[in-house]
């Protein structure tokens, strides 16, 4: 008896650089268009066809962007953290232990928390979502790990921030509300500062 169907890992194709300022233009549309969709309905409940419709775009020039609603999806998510990543004092937060902990539960994450969630379900059985998760992760992994240098175990440290990232994602998508967050901030700083 087999435990689940498991993926054959691949790279991640990310879609071509847009040509013109146009195209560059549509491109923006088109994320932001998903990344609503995604947020509000879920992302296995819209279609190509919806994103196009509510770019005002046809399926096909969607295609013509990106190859698959996967790869649309992980390109969003993509996208979403780099926005964070660049937003004033985010750089700063993560030099912080106890503000990069805050980043794990603030509430500027959690369309992205949402996002991840639905990727990872999507992931189990799309594998244009499955080395997209896996590229970001990997490298999700190695910068909070540089930040976390100086723990015993950083490699430890790391997993178990995405971990707890994750979960606190799956936490927000299902509805429970979360305990106060100074409760929060100081149960994850002490169990990161005992990794």
């Amino acid at each position: 008896m087999t435990t689940g169907r498991v993926l054959t890992q691949r790279a991640f194709v990310p879609p071509p650089a847009p040509k013109t300022p146009k195209s560059a233009g549509t491109r923006r549309r088109l994320l932001d268009v998903a990344a609503e969709l995604f947020i509000e309905r879920g992302y296995s409940a819209v279609s190509m066809r919806d994103i196009a419709a509510a770019a005002r775009l046809t399926k096909g020039a969607v295609y013509g962007h990106f190859r698959s609603k996967g790869q649309l999806l992980v390109e969003v998510i993509r996208w979403k953290i780099a926005e964070r990543d660049h937003a004033p004092g985010f750089s700063e937060a993560t030099a912080d232990a106890e503000r990069g902990v805050e980043l794990m539960y603030d509430e500027r994450g959690r369309e992205i928390r949402l996002l991840e969630v639905d990727a990872a379900a999507a992931a189990r059985h799309d594998p244009d979502v499955a080395a997209g998760l896996a590229s970001l992760y990997g490298d999700r992994h190695v910068r909070i790990r540089d930040a976390m240098s100086a723990a015993h175990d950083p490699d430890t440290a790391a997993w178990l921030v995405g971990v707890v990232t994750a979960g606190i994602g799956m936490k927000e998508s299902t509805g429970p509300p979360p305990p106060d967050s100074e409760r929060v901030r100081a149960t994850l700083l002490a169990v990161v500062r005992g990794v």
